[in-house]
């Protein structure tokens, strides 16, 4: 109990000094949308869908703070003389209940804390909750907003630093900052072995590498096999480099996970395999699980006439209309090679469930498939697969993860086996037998 009362004395005291240094004494302003000081990184993740249910894409506008509070209100960012207004249409970097703008009976989690402070700055700058974050993980880089491409290119920041950021639904007086904008942040090494100190291997910038976020498909025949199939639109942009998985070399994109095992050509591993993606909640939205029904009505593989019955039942099941709404899941399934339906059902599987909307947003519709799930946005008028390749690579990496699939995923083999200090990258090796995670998920 003393040590967390000489940690919240000691953040007090860095904020009083920080506020002397930059303002000097005087009284406090008056009330007004508060300004507050604070270390910004880039969000990126093009593709993912929001907390908000905002689909990101390329030179997107939007920031992220770490309460379901903040979502869908106005903030405005300036950096060296340059501002912009946006929405705010995400929750994290880091956590995702506290509202550190709230006096402490509405901030959430970490109400112990002095509002305006941050629990992530509590704990990189104090020790606070043991240098953690509210599930566990150790604050490396203490992260407060997220900025969305078109964010970070419109004020001209060319990496991490402090912004100032005006929360236009507050009244309150400004804060003093937390730093003072000369303070640099330095990331620290994660005790736990998480951090490598070690230089990874340079990426050609190619017409294999992807910008948007910074890996390139280096087998010949993953980029063939990529090519013939819908490439980005259907796969989604990669997320790893090649790497050694349960036996095999596969690389992961945000919706699927190419796999080449030697000997054998690439296909697809099953994403929601009950033993690397179980989970029917995610993000907050509800997913279909495995209808029993379905299943059973679908034509047995090796069937006489199993060719045609197959094509016929996916377009019986994936149907492009569901109550009233355009969800165009017939159209996604067959689109991605016109005149071969049987490799639409190599990437996607039968349908192994009905569409369902998700009943705690009416603007979502989903459908599951073996190997991944149909999402129709009404607001949008959208139809597409869900991410879910990138939220497994979030479970094995044990971070960017949202609060109810982190919950979800912490018993798994999976989470959290990314260890850049062990052997093999792997923090326990006993889970995750015959493969190797080195060089895996840094980008170059």
């Amino acid at each position: 109990m003393l040590g967390r009362v000489h940690v919240l004395r000691h953040l007090g005291r860095l904020a009083l000094l920080a506020g002397a240094l930059v303002f000097g004494a005087g009284p406090a302003g008056a009330a007004s949308p508060p300004t507050v000081r604070l270390w910004a990184t880039r969000e990126g993740l093009i593709g993912r869908t929001t907390a908000a249910g905002h689909l990101i894409v390329a030179n997107d506008h939007f920031v992220a703070l770490p309460s379901r509070l903040a979502l869908n209100k106005q903030v405005t960012v300036s950096y060296h003389g340059k501002s912009v207004t946006v929405p705010v249409l995400d929750i994290g970097p880091w956590n995702r209940d506290d509202a550190w703008w709230e006096p402490s009976a509405t901030r959430g989690a970490f109400s112990d804390l002095p509002r305006w402070v941050p629990e992530v700055w509590a704990a990189f700058e104090g020790g606070y909750n043991g240098g953690r974050d509210a599930i566990g993980r150790y604050v490396t880089f203490p992260a407060m907003i997220d900025l969305s491409d078109g964010v970070y290119a419109d004020l001209g920041l060319q990496q991490a630093d402090w912004v100032d950021v005006t929360l236009s639904w507050l009244d309150a007086p400004s804060p003093p900052p937390l730093a003072p904008a000369d303070r640099k942040i330095q990331k620290r090494a994660d005790p736990s072995g998480t951090s490598p100190a070690v230089h990874s291997p340079d990426i050609p910038h190619d017409e294999r590498y992807f910008s948007e976020t910074g890996y390139r498909v280096d087998d010949d025949e993953v980029w063939s096999y990529l090519q013939a199939r819908g490439r980005t639109a259907v796969f989604g942009f990669p997320v790893s480099r090649p790497f050694v998985f349960l036996g095999c070399q596969v690389q992961i994109f945000q919706r699927q996970i190419a796999q080449h095992c030697a000997g054998r050509g690439v296909s697809l591993m099953n994403v929601l395999d009950p033993d690397l993606f179980p989970y029917e909640r995610v993000n907050g939205s509800v997913l279909p699980p495995p209808d029993p029904a379905v299943k059973a009505e679908t034509p047995a593989v090796g069937s006489p006439g199993y060719g045609s019955a197959i094509v016929d039942f996916v377009r019986q099941t994936a149907t492009d209309s569901f109550q009233g709404q355009p969800v165009a899941f017939g159209r996604t399934f067959f689109g991605i090679v016109a005149d071969n339906a049987l490799i639409n059902l190599e990437v996607w599987g039968a349908p192994i469930s009905l569409p369902q909307r998700d009943p705690s947003n009416a603007n979502f519709v989903y459908q599951r498939f073996q190997r991944g799930v149909m999402h129709y946005d009404a607001t949008t008028g959208r139809t597409q697969g869900l991410l879910l390749a990138d939220y497994l690579k979030a479970i094995l990496r044990g971070r960017d993860l949202p609060s109810d699939l982190a919950q979800a995923a912490r018993s798994s083999k999976l989470f959290a086996q990314y260890c850049p200090t062990q052997p093999h990258w792997l923090c326990r090796p006993q889970d995750l037998p015959s493969s190797d995670l080195t060089f895996a998920f840094e980008p170059g």
